[in-house]
């Protein structure tokens, strides 16, 4: 029996079924001209698409590409045997904000676009309710957010949320009326398929709707699933529409929409790098296209290299017997194989990374992701160093042939590399690439990473004379600069001992750029800051000194629990650990991770401490590449969670400190 089948030879052998399957498109063609010429010729044809974020300036990349798929579905029709564009459905974020200039762009470039005989079917999303309202929306589209539309029969459910707020409850307002609807739907035509479709995904199903990467709804799942006819179409979690997970069938289908603006990869439980190089490259839609049988067909397109992603999905509505997007598929998907003679080569080392080179795998789906396992040669044994992963650039229709990873690693050692493929369904290749290398010395560090006393060697933030100092010696290629916003006061602290700058809690902090080179330099590290505050905020955390966004590490106060908190993510998953602290009262805090645990240290004692091995991982986007003193650092790049209290010194360490360093560095 033939277990590791290519893509080609395994959809050949069930062509037979391939109403059931997730097909490529060039075998599909042939489908689609047997269907034609068996007068079962296509009858419904739309787009689906959403998330295409209108910003204010109307030379936006969105408006473009928004252009350009209302164009693509014209001239595709034109071509075809049926030659109608019938509709265009969007599900939800058509603006960044929901302001007025966002809207009236996106109205104006759609009506410029749509031509006479395509109905635009729309909903709201979240980003509609950030500063606009459902009022609003529904005078500029002319039309209620809540809305049946009826195209040439087909009946198609656009349901919005009631305020925006990206939580479970955002849809109970419209169920009853959201049933109704498609039990009068079902009624009026027993066959015909029934497209409801919403922002939020439906959880758990599709891509984006199960786990921790969850952007969906528990609203509607119960509902929809007494329906097998109902093809839901949902977007918000801007994944990919070429992952086959995208496509879901319980009781009922659903389809995740992708995007226009930029992919947020799915974390994978945060092992991932969710913005990946190139993220913005994403234009995704699908055209759907229902036959004269009611088969619908959904044909994944990528608006960036203008071509059909190599695969095809295909909908037996109603007949849930033939659904082949099950969760099934969790256990039975193949596994990724490699090629005869595939191999990993190494293209470059320097003293905390290496580059390492190797062909893509092959899988009957897609190639996911890559996990590369490091051991580190210690005493002539190999010890396990941990696991990093990369993305396969699946999502890019022109991804690349050869994978080159940085993998990271530290100064004069001996690494193995073990590599293995992995499929979207967490299925793994049998075997693995094993290559080994040795890393340089790092010139640059002069750090005495022994020193009873160690000197920060990559941040040391101090201040004199009135100014902000950067004391550290050594850590990287350059010296880090501090910016300074919102002008904090610097003067002699008496509770602290020493000149400290004083923030006022509201938009006032230090930042320090980092980059992601620079980052893999501290797989291990220890942060510290000295500091008083007079109380706690009644809600919001106050942050000390952090680079939190999605990942990173963060000393702040806790305004339920009254605590100091260490945050430290590890292999891409947070490590909380706190203790009680008291405000007016100087506190000089260490948060240390040596790969084995992570501790918190106050006054030169042991708070808190939590055993888990891996490597420290930090934010992937280039706008929070930073540390703040003073706030954390917002997703766009500014500050958050903003420090009211006085800080006398902020220190970045490239490795765990122990505890007898601690305490001496807190005399």
């Amino acid at each position: 029996m033939q277990t590791n089948l290519t893509r080609r030879s395994f959809l050949t052998r069930t062509l037979g079924g391939a109403s059931l399957l997730c097909v490529p498109s060039a075998i599909f063609a042939k489908y689609e001209e047997e269907a034609d010429a068996a007068s079962n010729e296509v009858v419904l044809r739309f787009s689906a698409l959403s998330d295409v974020h209108f910003k204010k300036n109307r030379d936006c990349k969105e408006a473009d590409r928004f252009r350009r798929s209302m164009k693509f579905m014209y001239d595709y029709s034109s071509q075809q045997p049926y030659k109608n564009f019938d509709a265009m459905l969007v599900a939800g974020d058509k603006s960044d904000h929901g302001w007025d200039e966002e809207l009236l762009f996106f109205k104006e470039v759609m009506d410029e676009g749509i031509k006479k005989g395509t109905t635009t079917i729309l909903c709201m999303g979240n980003h509609e309710f950030i500063a606009g309202n459902k009022k609003r929306w529904e005078e500029i589209f002319e039309r209620p957010s809540n809305l049946v539309y009826d195209v040439k029969g087909f009946k198609f459910i656009a349901l919005s949320p009631e305020k925006g707020s990206c939580r479970n409850g955002d849809y109970l307002y419209a169920l009853e009326w959201l049933e109704n609807e498609i039990k009068k739907a079902c009624d009026d035509d027993p066959g015909k398929p029934v497209f409801t479709f919403q922002h939020y995904h439906v959880t758990p199903t599709v891509y984006g709707s199960r786990g921790e990467d969850n952007w969906g709804t528990v609203d509607l799942f119960e509902t929809l699933q007494k329906y097998p006819r109902v093809i839901n179409f949902s977007g918000h979690s801007h994944y990919p529409i070429n992952d086959p997970r995208s496509a879901w069938q319980g009781r009922f289908s659903a389809f995740g929409t992708g995007t226009l603006s930029y992919f947020e990869m799915g974390g994978e439980g945060g092992r991932f790098n969710k913005f990946p190089p190139g993220y913005d490259k994403a234009a995704q839609l699908y055209v759907v296209e229902v036959r004269k049988d009611n088969t619908v067909v959904l044909k994944p397109y990528d608006l960036i290299t203008n071509t059909f992603f190599d695969v095809v999905y295909v909908v037996n509505t109603g007949n849930i017997g033939k659904y082949y997007y099950t969760d099934e598929r969790y256990k039975t998907s193949a596994k990724p194989t490699w090629t005869e003679g595939a191999k990993a080569t190494v293209a470059e080392t320097e003293s905390d990374f290496a580059r390492l080179t190797f062909p893509q795998a092959t899988c009957p789906d897609v190639v996911h992701s890559y996990r590369v396992d490091l051991e580190k040669e210690s005493e002539g044994k190999w010890e396990e160093y941990g696991s990093q992963y990369f993305w396969s650039e699946y999502y890019f229709k022109d991804c690349p042939k050869e994978m080159r990873v940085e993998v990271n690693a530290e100064p004069e050692s001996k690494f193995r590399a073990k590599i293995a493929a992995l499929n979207p369904f967490f299925k793994e290749s049998d075997e693995t690439l094993d290559i080994e290398f040795t890393t340089p010395k790092d010139e640059l560090d002069t750090a005495d990473k022994n020193a009873a006393a160690p000197v920060a060697n990559v941040l040391d933030v101090q201040f004199k004379d009135g100014k902000v100092v950067n004391a550290a010696v050594n850590g990287l290629k350059q010296q880090k600069e501090i910016q300074t916003f919102g002008s904090p006061k610097i003067a002699e602290v008496a509770a602290l001992g020493a000149v400290a700058a004083t923030f006022n809690g509201e938009n006032q902090r230090f930042k320090a750029q980092f980059n992601s080179r620079e980052y893999r330099k501290l797989g291990k590290a220890t942060i510290a800051a000295k500091f008083i505050f007079d109380k706690f905020r009644d809600s919001e955390n106050m942050v000390v000194f952090a680079n939190t966004q999605m990942a990173g590490l963060s000393l702040e106060l806790n305004s339920k629990t009254k605590s100091l908190e260490f945050w430290a993510s590890v292999d891409g998953t947070y490590q909380i650990i706190s203790a009680p602290v008291e405000p007016g009262k100087p506190i000089d805090a260490f948060g240390t991770f040596d790969g084995k645990a992570v501790v918190l240290y106050i006054n030169g004692k042991e708070a808190a401490r939590k055993e888990v091995t891996g490597r420290l991982t930090y934010p992937t986007d280039e706008k929070v590449q930073a540390f703040c003193v003073g706030s954390d650092i917002s997703g766009g790049g500014e500050g958050s969670n903003f420090f009211e209290g006085s800080i006398s010194r902020a220190r970045l360490f490239s490795w765990g400190l122990t505890a007898e360093q601690v305490a001496n560095l807190t005399k």
